[in-house]
């Protein structure tokens, strides 16, 4: 999400004139198949949705998905515990 919204502020500088439903459509071809659900019930619901709101369920639906930890804390904890390595001889 953090490399859209780089994109969609490069745009802007460059003049680029990119209105909410192009961002959110973006932010929706962006998403990985885990967030299917979410592009379902947004075109089910024809949801009216800004860069902000969405941004904000997107974030709540991986804490669901990620048992309350956001995949920033994930990685930090696969990180901290690092992957077990055996080096034979």
């Amino acid at each position: 999400m953090l490399k859209l919204m780089g994109f969609f502020a490069k745009a802007e500088d460059n003049r680029v004139e990119l209105n909410t439903n192009i961002h959110i459509e973006i932010v929706f071809k962006s998403l990985t198949n885990e967030f299917a659900s979410v592009r379902t019930t947004n075109n089910l619901g024809n949801k009216a949705l800004t860069l902000t709101q969405l941004m904000k369920e997107l974030q709540s639906y991986e804490l669901m998905l990620n048992g309350g930890k956001s995949i920033q804390e994930k990685l930090k904890a696969n990180l901290a515990v690092g992957p077990s390595s055996s080096k034979g001889k």
